[in-house]
């Protein structure tokens, strides 16, 4: 009786997970829905790949179904954060970064309002 239930549980889980593709919330834009897992995947590869950016991806955004736009951020400072904007298409069925749409901005915290807590 439990290899059937489990099997069950196993199959219904199996079968949502395929349906929804992409986790919820990693992929926004009115093309989201077009970024299968395998897309995102691929995606998440070539910005590892890339040593000029942070690897560390905030945002996916779904322009159309061959390009996405992306944001990363590292903490390049104490008080400072550097945010990297770039464009990824697919092409051949791979994507890849478009090196020339990498925009570069830097925010700096103010350490009065955004610094670290001290206990006492």
């Amino acid at each position: 009786m439990r290899i059937p239930l489990t099997s069950g549980i196993v199959g219904s889980f199996l079968l949502i997970l395929s349906a929804s593709g992409v986790q919820s919330g990693e992929v926004s834009g009115p093309f989201a829905k077009s970024i299968s897992a395998s897309d995102l995947v691929q995606i998440k590869a070539a910005v590892a790949r890339q040593r000029r950016l942070s690897h560390n991806v905030k945002k996916i955004e779904a322009v159309r179904p061959d390009k996405v736009s992306i944001q990363t951020v590292a903490r390049t400072g104490v008080d400072e954060d550097t945010t990297y904007d770039f464009n990824a298409y697919k092409r051949a069925g791979t994507w890849t970064i478009d090196e020339g749409s990498i925009q570069l901005s830097v925010e700096y915290r103010d350490f009065r309002t955004n610094g670290p807590i001290f206990i006492r």
